[in-house]
């Protein structure tokens, strides 16, 4: 069975050290960044091969964690280009799929990945599957839309997504968090979530 893992940007290299001492080599890792994101810096993907990882295939992906179409926000192409990597390699060893959190691009992804190698599968199933690997998924909207359609699902893994009480109390709990963040700490959210700050509200860097 394929074997999918889900982690942030900063377990990344420690997942891959892992799977080497357990003897099941990661294949590829699909990462996902924030747009304009400095290297090595918050919301920036390692670069594997930098840390001696040369063996390993990577794609990075860069869109915003955006539930609406936003400026550099989630798009079918890279989505499409990110299905078919994971596709390309999940038959020669694990793939890890993170984004910043490892919570909504990373884990849309790893569902849409799932539906695809899985297609016998109800859209529960999958769900399930989901969160047996990453319990705390809370899986982006419109990414979701874009890899039920890649996916055939014509509409049913999407709608099981929103209906599913445990991913939609993951959402809304995700949801008042960024809510009671752009509260309290404006400057801290715009500079965290620029794709949800309002215009103008991101201060200029010191």
């Amino acid at each position: 069975m394929t074997e999918i893992i889900i982690c942030r940007a900063n377990e990344v290299l420690k997942k891959v050290s892992e799977q080497d001492a357990a003897g099941t080599p990661v294949s590829a890792v699909l990462s996902i960044e924030h747009p304009g994101a400095a290297l090595d810096k918050n919301g920036s993907a390692p670069r594997l091969a930098a840390h001696g990882h040369v063996d390993i295939a990577q794609k990075i992906l860069v869109f915003w964690d955006s539930e609406q179409v936003v400026k550099d926000g989630p798009d079918l192409k890279q989505v499409k280009e990110g299905m078919e990597f994971i596709m390309e390699h999940a038959a020669t060893g694990p793939v890890i799929i993170h984004c910043h959190a490892g919570k909504a691009r990373s884990t849309a992804m790893a569902l849409g990945a799932f539906a695809l190698l899985h297609p016998e599968k109800p859209e529960n199933e999958l769900i399930d599957m989901l969160l047996a690997i990453r319990p705390q998924a809370a899986p982006n909207i419109l990414v979701m839309e874009m890899v039920d359609q890649l996916a055939g699902r014509n509409g049913k893994l999407l709608q099981a997504v929103l209906d599913h009480p445990v991913i939609s109390a993951q959402r809304a709990q995700a949801e008042s968090n960024r809510r009671d963040m752009m509260r309290e700490r404006p400057e801290w959210f715009a500079r965290m979530h620029p794709e949800k700050a309002p215009p103008g509200s991101i201060p200029p860097k010191p």
